[in-house]
């Protein structure tokens, strides 16, 4: 059982919550189901921390110059605390490189290297995996109160997603799913195609028995996106919070 096993892979903080667990779960559930299976702790480090505790973390130099100047206290710790867990996890597989950042914001990672960032206050997580193929990975943690203060579904979902969103007992939490799962897409292949990928440009179809969306390219958009056969994001809801993760092979 997955809830059994050691968290060596988690970053250690003081506690380790059902919350912590739950991302752990998800991520370890996408690393199965890519093309060539990976195991977290071995090809991948997951690094969770939070603002109550690590809030006077520090990075380097090289990162923090990053930071934009003009970003308020919350989106700085955000920053930092992002960069710090990603370099807890680049160490953590034995790499000792900067994380630079692209021109769209998007982490440029060093060789051989993978993943993703995401911050929802107060926590911040970052994905980092080593792979000899080139990887396209996203995650994304959304707050479940935030998405549902304003009604988003027309500009996030299909006509299939939002039938998908209002059958179920709680379609905000649903339509909190579908908006996590596209953040996590557009994460994953922005690297790989260098273009603004629009919600309506990718259709999600929910798999219960997998816990997770399978996307699509949807017909009429002019986006080039590297091939989606056989994609999905797993996505769960836990603690007030949704998370997805996508771990994809494109092919070449």
């Amino acid at each position: 059982m997955v809830m059994n096993t050691p968290l060596a892979d988690l970053l250690p903080l003081r506690t380790t919550t059902a919350f912590q667990m739950g991302l752990r779960a998800t991520v370890i559930e996408a690393l199965r189901s890519s093309r060539h299976a990976l195991n977290l702790g071995e090809d991948a480090f997951l690094a969770v921390l939070s603002a109550d505790e690590w809030g006077n973390s520090s990075i380097d130099p090289e990162e923090e110059r990053f930071l934009s100047p003009r970003a308020c206290a919350k989106k700085k710790t955000e920053f930092v605390l992002g960069r710090a867990a990603v370099g807890y996890a680049l160490r953590e597989l034995g790499e000792y490189g900067h994380v630079a950042r692209g021109g769209a914001g998007e982490p440029i990672w060093p060789e051989g290297m993978s993943g993703s960032i995401t911050h929802c206050w107060p926590w911040v997580a970052a994905l980092v995996i080593r792979s000899w193929m080139p990887l396209a990975v996203g995650i994304d943690l959304e707050s479940l109160e935030r998405v549902a203060r304003t009604d988003i579904s027309s500009v996030i979902c299909t006509a299939g997603e939002l039938d998908w969103a209002r059958r179920g007992s709680s379609s905000s939490e649903r339509l909190a799913m579908i908006f996590s799962a596209k953040e996590a897409v557009y994460k994953a292949f922005y690297p790989c195609c260098k273009q603004y990928i629009d919600f309506q440009d990718v259709g999600l179809s929910w798999h219960p028995e997998r816990q997770s969306f399978r996307v699509s390219v949807l017909a009429g958009t002019n986006a080039q996106l590297p091939s989606f056969r056989e994609c999905e994001v797993h996505s769960r809801c836990f603690g007030g919070f949704v998370f997805s993760c996508m771990v994809h092979e494109p092919e070449r």
